[in-house]
């Protein structure tokens, strides 16, 4: 945990994009170290879950990035799809953030299926991501706090739907 803090905090010093750009990917070391475990149906259903909640957010995204597009002259759907605009550079593909998402989907499973000292250390590591997305202007702090609250918490729906699955006696 020490070398990971050292590094996120190196990198967040040289630049906070970049930690961002990095640390979206804490799913992939999540999934390596339940693979090295030999915890397959953990890692199944991680991997099933993260495609279903990333899907989602980029599914919201693209629905943005269409209605502003093609709806605009409508005042309702200029109205809504305003939420989506990125402050840098004025696209409608920033609602909700998907690296945000990505870092508080691994922030969920960490929370769930490791320590809790490892839990609060993903959750602090996937707020910087979000910090990071907003003082770099690609997001709003709606755009990040909607992609904190679809990772984290749309994991921890579907991983207590998962747990009280019935089991199959046999």
């Amino acid at each position: 945990m020490c070398l990971i803090s050292v590094c996120a905090l190196i990198l967040w010093l040289y630049e906070p994009k970049l930690y961002s750009d990095v640390f979206r990917f804490m799913l992939f070391p999540l999934g390596l170290v339940w693979l090295l475990q030999k915890r397959y149906i953990l890692l199944k259903y991680f991997i099933v879950i993260t495609a279903v909640i990333l899907g989602i957010a980029f599914v919201c995204k693209y629905t943005f990035f269409y209605m502003a597009n093609y709806f605009m002259d409508n005042v309702w759907v200029e109205n809504i799809a305003h939420i989506a605009k990125r402050p840098i550079n004025g696209e409608f593909k920033g609602f909700p953030s998907g690296h945000t998402t990505a870092a508080f989907i691994a922030a969920a499973f960490a929370w769930q299926y490791m320590s809790k000292k490892w839990g609060i250390f993903f959750i602090f590591l996937a707020f910087m991501v979000g910090y990071a997305r907003i003082i770099s202007l690609w997001h709003t702090p709606i755009q990040v706090c909607a992609g904190a609250l679809l990772g984290f918490v749309g994991s921890l729906v579907f991983i207590s739907f998962i747990n009280k699955k019935p089991k199959v006696q046999h």
